[in-house]
């Protein structure tokens, strides 16, 4: 005989749990027994309530899930980049909205681009689970997207900034310096292996290194260019000393460690 104390607890995931938590609740609405047009109206019942359950796990797996871009890489790979301020949300259907915007200034576009962004609407999936953009009516973001089918595509995957959350190095990219860089790659590599990824690029391409590497740093203010040995991070002075800050924090933090 197992003790109280050694038994293992009740899975409550288990199918066997659910078809107990479903009969119970039938007990309490059908009485027993049952005639056979009752026992359809059960089945019925629960296999409706079993649907629910399905359907409510297949939500908690199904979220938006986007690779890590530096904001010089969405710029070079969107076919317009612009500095909006939302007027109005628009309804399109059940899984598409529409912002209204007034376009205040555009960084980037092509003819296609330049055509759809005449309507001032830019559209996104409805849900956050679909990658759908969340913007606030009244604020200024700078927005980067693609055309399909000439309209005008925004993705939670993208740049979705707040104007005024920007650094200057980054409106100093937008302006030029990314589109100059556009021939370089910038790879998002795990602090660890900085070293193993370097080294088999072959010092061509610029690492943006996952923290606790200076990974702000170089989303803020790091612009990736090209030069006669390879591509690398253009220095700056507030490159620089938000470098000398992050190293003085992790030499604070190493000091700190037993």
């Amino acid at each position: 005989m197992v003790s109280r104390e050694n038994a293992r607890p009740p899975n409550n995931d288990s199918p066997r749990h659910w078809r107990e938590a479903l009969f119970t609740r039938a007990r309490m609405y059908v009485r027993w027994p049952v005639t056979v047009p009752e026992m359809g109206r059960l089945l019925i019942w629960m296999h409706f309530s079993l649907l629910i359950v399905l359907l409510a796990s297949v939500q908690k797996t199904t979220a938006c899930s986007c690779a890590q871009a530096h904001p010089q890489t969405k710029f070079c790979e969107s076919d317009f980049v612009v500095v909006v301020r939302v007027k109005k949300v628009l309804p399109v259907n059940d899984y598409e909205i529409a912002y209204k915007v007034k376009i205040n200034r555009v960084f980037k576009s092509n003819p296609n681009a330049d055509m759809a962004l005449m309507q001032n609407l830019l559209r996104t999936p409805s849900t956050d689970s679909m990658c759908g953009v969340t913007l606030n009516v009244g604020d200024t973001y700078v927005l980067n997207g693609r055309i399909v089918s000439g309209k005008a595509l925004i993705s939670n995957c993208g740049l979705s900034i707040r104007w005024a959350e920007t650094t200057t190095r980054q409106r100093k990219g937008l302006r030029q310096l990314y589109q100059q860089g556009c021939v370089c790659d910038i790879l998002y590599t795990h602090w660890r292996r900085k070293g193993a990824v370097l080294e088999s690029s072959g010092g061509k391409n610029c690492l943006w290194e996952s923290t606790p590497g200076p990974q702000d740093c170089q989303e803020r203010y790091g612009v990736c260019m090209a030069s006669f040995s390879g591509c690398s991070w253009v220095p700056s002075v507030p490159y620089k000393n938000c470098i000398k800050e992050y190293q003085r924090k992790r030499e604070q933090q190493r000091s700190r460690e037993p």
